[in-house]
């Protein structure tokens, strides 16, 4: 009897590390989403779940998104997939490139040099962003797959050159 429930109920052990037994929970973007409004005081959350001005484009990409339709496909042989592609000329094992978010040090305290640590792992691009919490010396450093910068243009034409300049000599390979 118990061989045969054994077979239907797999038990887990338990998780002591409480970040690692969250995330297993996770199924989605929207499970990350409720697990981080859970974690983070209000304001915080609010940075980061919100988007520029009346947030148009936000409502726009995730109506796009809404609209793309994945087809499962069963019994199909997976094993010699390439995902690879290129992105503004990079090559990169899989479509996605870590966007740039100012001020990530508020929710952790490693922050934007967390994402870049973890970019470089899997060689995706990181892009630092104007508004970074961390000097944009430390990002290439820890930053062992492309770097980017994004540059909020500022009505000072030479302030924005010089922080393009800057992030150039720091090692960022692309400004968006």
């Amino acid at each position: 009897m118990f061989k045969t429930i054994r077979s239907v109920v797999r038990l887990r052990k338990f998780e002591f590390n409480g970040t690692k037994r969250r995330l297993a929970k996770v199924g989605n973007v929207d499970d990350l989403r409720l697990l981080a409004k859970r974690r983070l005081p209000g304001g915080v959350f609010d940075y980061f779940d919100g988007a520029a001005e009346d947030e148009v484009t936000k409502i726009e990409n995730s109506s796009a998104f809404a609209k793309v339709e994945l087809r499962p496909r069963v019994l199909v042989d997976v094993s010699s997939i390439d995902t690879s592609t290129t992105i503004m000329g990079q090559p990169v094992p899989f479509p996605i490139a870590l966007s740039p978010t100012g001020f990530t040090r508020i929710a952790h305290p490693a922050g934007e040099l967390a994402v870049a640590r973890v970019a470089g792992a899997v060689n995706l691009p990181y892009t630092l962003s104007t508004l970074g919490t961390a000097a944009s010396k430390k990002s290439p450093k820890v930053a062992t797959g492309p770097l980017w910068y994004q540059l909020y243009v500022w009505k000072d034409r030479g302030l924005s050159r010089e922080l393009v300049e800057r992030a150039r000599d720091n090692g960022t390979r692309r400004s968006c």
